[in-house]
C-alpha cells in the first residue's frame, strides 16, 4: 500500500497526558513497565485497553443476567430439573 493511501486506512492516534501523578505511583508504573520489558507508554496503553475491555464485558454480563432474570422459568422444582438432566444424560449415553 502506498504511503498516502495508508494515512486514510490506519486509525488516528492522539496524545494523552496525565497530570498530578504522585511520585510513588509513577515509580511503580515505570518499574512494572520495565519488568514487562515495555515502554511506560505501551504499558499504560495496555492498562487502559484492558480496563475498557473489562467494562464492556461487565456491561454485557449485566445485560445477560437481566435477560435471564426476565426470561427464566419460575417455580421450577429441583426434582424436575434433576429428572430432565437424568433424561438428557440417558439419551446421550452418559448417565
Amino acid at each position: 500500500m502506498q504511503e498516502h493511501a495508508r494515512r486514510y486506512t490506519e486509525p488516528m492516534a492522539t496524545n494523552l497526558q496525565i497530570r498530578s501523578v504522585d511520585e510513588e505511583m509513577a515509580a511503580a508504573a515505570k518499574a512494572e513497565a520495565a519488568r514487562r520489558r515495555m515502554s511506560l507508554s505501551d504499558y499504560l496503553k495496555e492498562l487502559i485497553a484492558r480496563d475498557l475491555a473489562e467494562h464492556v464485558a461487565s456491561r454485557h454480563r449485566a445485560a445477560l443476567y437481566a435477560e435471564i432474570a426476565e426470561t427464566s422459568p419460575r417455580n421450577v422444582r429441583r426434582e424436575d430439573t434433576a429428572g430432565a438432566l437424568a433424561e438428557v444424560r440417558r439419551e446421550m449415553g452418559t448417565g
